[in-house]
C-alpha cells in the first residue's frame, strides 16, 4: 500500500492519536509502512481500517461524524468532521506542516539536553572511517575507501567530508565508538529501527528515550514530548506522557480559512474536549504547546557567535533545537532525524564532492559545527548521541554502494563527552576470519554507551527501567 493510501485510508484520523493502541512504523520503502496495534496485552500488525475500528469501538468520539461545516450566528464555522479531514492525525496534522526533523521536549532534571539524531537508512561506518593500513579494506571497498583525513589513532582516519568536526575533536568533546550496534540485529530496515528504538524485546511497547523521560523528569513542564513530523518517533514513545507533532519552531501555529486564531483554538478544544480520555489530553497538551511557543515564533532568531547552519532540512533542525534550548521552556531531549544513508548505489568517492555519501557528511558535520558554535557556553550541558539501524557490508557491491550489514559506528560529542579517543572495537584487519558473515562484527552493544550517556550525563540512575533486560558490561568511560 502506498502513503498515501495509507494515509487516505486513515479517515478518522484521531486513530493515531491514540499512541497506548495504534503506532505507525515507518520502513525506509514507505510502500511497506504499517500499523502496529496493542489488542489483548500483545501487539500485532493491523490494516488502516482495523486501527480505525479498534479505537471506534475503545474510545469512541460521538461527535466526529458531525457536519463538516456549521453554520453560526457569526458565519460558517469548520465542523467537526472537516476538521479531521486531509489530516492524518486530527489536530496533529494540523499542526504539522511538513515532514521534518523530529524533537522532544520535557521537564528538566538539571542534567544535560540529550540531541539524539537517527541516521535513518543504516549509516555506513567503513565509508565513514578509514583504515588506511588494511589491505583487505582497500580490496573491499575500492575506490570508495578512505584514504586520508582526520587521524583518530594510528589505525582509523576520518573521511574528509567531516572535517567541520575536527575542532570539535582537538577540544576533546568529540568520540567515536567502534563495532556498535544491536545483537539481535537483523538487517531489515523496518525490523532494526523498531529494534533500535525499542532498545528492549519486542512486547515493550515503549520507547528507550521516552522510558527515560518517564523515569526521571517531574510531570510538570512547558512540554512533555514533541515530534517534528506528522507522527511520533517510536524512541519518545510512552503511556507516561503525551506526545505532539510539529513540523518547525515557527510553523507550530493554527490557522484555518473559516476561523480565525482564537475560535480556532476554542473549537478545537471543545470538540477534542467531548472525546474524553487519551484524544482530550492530547488536544490540551497541543494547545497549550501552541501557546506557550508564541513568545519564541514572535521572536526572529539569530544564531549566535556567527554560527551559520546549513540551508537544509538538517541545518534548519538544528538552528530550531537551539533556538528552542535558549527559551529555558524545560527542553531535556530532543530527537531529530537525518535519513537517506541506504545507499545501495553509487556511495562516491570520498574526494567527489558531489557523492552521495560525501554530501550528506558534509552536511551532517556543518549543521553540527553551527549547532555547537551557536550554543555557546550551553554547549558544556549538552550531549550529542548518533543512531543508526545497522552498519554496512564490508565489501562494496557490483553497483558501486554499500548494502545492509552489522557492525556500525556511533558519534558521541559535548562539552563534557569524554572525547578526542576512539572506544569499543573492531578488527583493524577486515581478513575474511575477522568479520561476521562478510560484515564488520558488533563488538559494543549500542545500549553500553547509550546506558553511560543516561547515568552520567542525563543523571537518571534507573538503568532498568530505560533499558529492561540489559545489563550494562565493562564502561566504556565516554561520558
Amino acid at each position: 500500500m502506498a502513503p498515501t493510501d495509507l494515509d487516505r485510508s486513515l479517515r478518522r484520523g484521531e486513530a493515531l492519536l491514540h499512541e497506548d493502541l495504534i503506532t505507525p512504523l515507518h520502513h525506509h520503502d514507505e510502500s511497506q509502512n504499517r500499523l502496529l496495534a496493542t489488542v489483548d496485552g500483545g501487539t500485532r500488525v493491523v490494516t488502516p481500517r482495523q486501527a480505525n475500528d479498534l479505537v471506534a469501538a475503545l474510545r469512541p468520539n460521538r461527535r466526529v461524524d458531525d457536519p463538516a461545516v456549521e453554520h453560526a450566528p457569526t458565519g460558517p464555522r469548520l465542523g467537526r468532521r472537516g476538521l479531521f479531514r486531509g489530516s492524518l492525525i486530527g489536530l496533529g496534522g494540523l499542526l504539522a506542516a511538513s515532514a521534518a526533523p523530529r524533537y522532544s521536549f520535557a521537564a528538566g532534571t538539571g542534567g544535560d539536553l540529550l540531541v539524539c539524531v537517527f541516521l535513518r537508512g543504516g549509516f555506513d561506518g567503513l565509508a565513514a572511517l578509514g583504515l588506511p593500513n588494511d589491505s583487505y579494506y582497500g580490496k573491499l571497498r575500492g575506490t570508495t575507501r578512505v584514504t586520508t583525513g582526520l587521524a583518530l589513532s594510528s589505525d582509523y582516519v576520518l573521511n574528509p567530508n567531516f572535517s567541520a568536526l575536527n575542532g570539535i575533536w582537538a577540544d576533546g568533546q568529540l568520540a567515536v565508538v567502534l563495532g556498535s550496534g544491536h545483537p539481535g540485529v537483523q538487517r531489515s530496515h523496518f525490523e532494526d529501527q523498531d529494534l533500535c528504538e525499542r532498545a528492549a524485546k519486542a512486547n515493550v511497547r515503549s520507547g528507550w528515550i521516552g522510558r527515560h523521560i518517564a523515569s526521571s523528569s517531574s510531570e510538570s513542564g512547558t512540554f512533555r514530548g514533541i515530534t517534528i513530523g506528522d507522527r511520533v518517533v517510536l524512541s519518545l514513545t510512552t503511556n507516561a506522557y503525551q506526545s505532539i507533532a510539529m513540523s518547525s519552531v515557527d510553523s507550530f501555529t493554527l490557522e484555518s480559512a473559516w476561523n480565525d486564531g482564537d475560535r480556532l483554538v476554542a473549537d478545537l478544544g471543545a470538540i477534542y474536549g467531548d472525546a474524553g480520555g487519551v484524544l482530550a489530553t492530547q488536544a490540551q497538551a497541543t494547545l497549550t504547546a501552541v501557546t506557550s511557543l508564541g513568545t519564541v515564533r514572535s521572536q526572529t532568531y539569530v544564531p549566535a557567535h556567527g554560527a551559520s547552519y546549513p540551508d537544509t532540512a538538517w541545518g534548519k533542525g538544528l538552528k530550531d533545537i537551539a533556538r528552542l534550548a535558549k527559551a529555558d521552556l524545560g527542553m531535556e531531549v530532543a530527537c531529530i532525524d537525518y535519513g537517506g544513508w541506504d545507499m545501495h548505489q553509487n556511495l562516491g568517492r570520498p574526494g567527489d564532492a558531489d557523492g552521495q555519501f560525501s554530501t550528506l557528511a558534509r552536511d551532517f558535520s556543518k549543521g553540527l559545527a553551527a549547532f555547537r558554535t551557536d550554543l555557546g557556553s550551553r554547549w558544556n550541558s549538552v550531549t550529542v548521541v548518533t543512531m543508526s539501524e545497522f552498519g554496512r557490508r564490508a565489501e562494496v557491491n557490483g553497483d558501486g554502494g554499500s548494502d545492509h550489514g552489522h557492525g556500525n559506528l556511533m558519534f558521541l560529542m559535548g562539552g563534557s563527552i569524554k572525547g578526542g579517543t576512539v572506544y569499543g572495537s573492531m578488527p583493524t584487519s577486515l581478513s575474511p576470519d575477522n568479520l561476521t558473515d562478510g560484515d564488520v562484527p558488533i563488538t559494543t552493544d549500542y545500549r553500553q554507551a547509550l546506558s553511560e550517556i543516561v547515568s552520567k550525563r542525563l543523571g537518571n540512575s534507573n538503568l532498568d527501567q530505560v533499558f529492561p533486560g540489559f545489563t550494562p558490561g565493562r564502561a566504556l568511560g565516554v561520558a
